[in-house]
């Protein structure tokens, strides 16, 4: 067997190459269904959803990505509790993002002391999105970390928040 065949037939037997023009299958929970069965429920139960220790990390996603547009203060707590989950801290912080009002930097700016690497980074990179004034203190005692990338996005969070001159 030659090696590009020993290469394909493991790829073929890894699952990883699907037939020419095969879908990939669709992604959906047993519980919550795809993406248009999430997208759909009502906020009540998107913020029940995210509490649900039953539901997929993709209905969580789903969830998260609809509460971006939907999202109020009664989802700020389920969005907060996934910063520091590896898979789902986007999400959330997507979400965190784009909910109107004070909850949504309160909760991020309270992740902050409990979270390292790229998922500290992305809560501060959240904070600068908001450009919520009152988390110029948290980000300014972030900009003397030892961690670079941790202090850059400290500083580019507060240059992001920083009243207009």
């Amino acid at each position: 067997m030659r090696f590009s065949s020993v290469v394909l037939t493991l790829l073929l037997g890894a699952g990883l190459l699907c037939a020419q023009g095969q879908k990939a299958p669709a992604m959906t929970d047993s519980k919550y269904g795809g993406a248009d069965a999430i997208r759909a429920l009502p906020l009540a139960k998107l913020n029940a959803l995210l509490a649900d220790p039953s539901a997929s990390p993709y209905a969580k996603a789903k969830a998260c990505q609809r509460l971006a547009v939907i999202g109020d203060r009664t989802s700020v707590a389920g969005a907060a509790a996934l910063l520091s989950d590896e898979h789902l801290s986007a999400y959330a912080r997507t979400a965190l993002e784009q909910i109107p009002g004070t909850a949504a930097t309160d909760a991020l700016v309270a992740a902050l002391p409990r979270l390292s690497g790229e998922r500290l980074v992305g809560v501060i990179n959240s904070l600068g999105v908001r450009r919520d004034i009152r988390a110029v203190d948290s980000l300014s005692k972030l900009v003397g970390s030892s961690d670079t990338a941790v202090s850059k996005a400290a500083s580019l969070a507060l240059a992001r928040t920083r009243p207009p001159l």
